[in-house]
């Protein structure tokens, strides 16, 4: 849990039960992230589904991801059309609203501008399957291209929620990821898994030819290395990382 103070401790990772929860798992994520190397000036956002599916709870725009604590956070109603233009929303949030609305089975999403994504979306041929990171994403990572700028109307988000399909990530065309989870555990991991997949991708290509793992052995891998269980050791795992810092000292 982060208090009013910035102490920070152990808060779950599943669904939360209240809008309070809500609020402090975002601001977790956030600071997770930024662990994580996610972190862009300002830019880049978390939000989970509240305990009425009918709203959000969304790191609000002016502060690093690292310095998020839950007054920061925000809600949007998902019922009303233009909740995502609220005071204080970031410019993209639409792109959370329109990915909730289209995906009812996820409960939290993140956007990001981690380089070696960017640096994949940015070039043919797309993520591969080359490791264990890579096999979080079976069914490959699609790549939204419809425009390189800001996704800032709700046409657009709409897009970007079904380029996303049913998948967990969608790489933004010369712009960044968005990822999504059944909760902020596993849209936390996916954002980490994307990068760290794509990072190697760039190692292994400077090597030389990458082998992948074969697409149709993909998923049976997958469900052995990514077990509800081990999410929350991991989810678990960030937040001891970052209750033996003060919020300060995070990279």
């Amino acid at each position: 849990m982060i208090d009013q103070e910035g102490a920070l401790g152990q808060v779950g990772g599943r669904l939360p039960a209240s809008p309070a929860e809500a609020a402090q798992q975002v601001a977790v994520a956030c600071r997770i992230l930024a662990k994580f190397g996610q972190e862009d000036l300002t830019l880049g956002h978390a939000s989970v589904r509240g305990p009425d599916e009918r709203t959000i709870y969304i790191k609000r725009k002016g502060k690093a991801l690292r310095e998020i604590l839950p007054p920061d956070v925000m809600s949007i109603s998902l019922d009303q059309a233009d909740g995502y233009l609220a005071p204080g929303a970031h410019l993209e949030a639409v792109m959370h609203t329109e990915t909730y609305l289209a995906r009812p089975d996820v409960g939290a999403v993140i956007h990001t501008h981690p380089l070696h994504s960017i640096a994949v979306g940015a070039s043919e041929g797309g993520l591969a399957i080359l490791s264990h990171d890579g096999l979080m994403f079976p069914q490959g990572v699609p790549v939204f291209d419809r425009t390189a700028g800001l996704v800032t109307s709700r046409a657009e988000g709409k897009a970007v929620a079904q380029a996303l399909g049913a998948g967990r990530a969608v790489l933004l065309r010369n712009h960044g990821i968005l990822v999504a989870g059944e909760d902020i555990r596993w849209a936390v991991l996916a954002a980490i898994t994307l990068e760290r997949a794509a990072q190697l991708q760039f190692i292994a290509q400077v090597l030389g030819d990458p082998v992948a793992i074969p697409r149709e052995a993909a998923g049976e891998l997958f469900a052995a290395k990514y077990q509800d269980d081990f999410a929350d050791e991991y989810w678990m795992a960030w937040c001891r990382q970052l209750s033996v810092a003060r919020p300060g000292d995070l990279p």
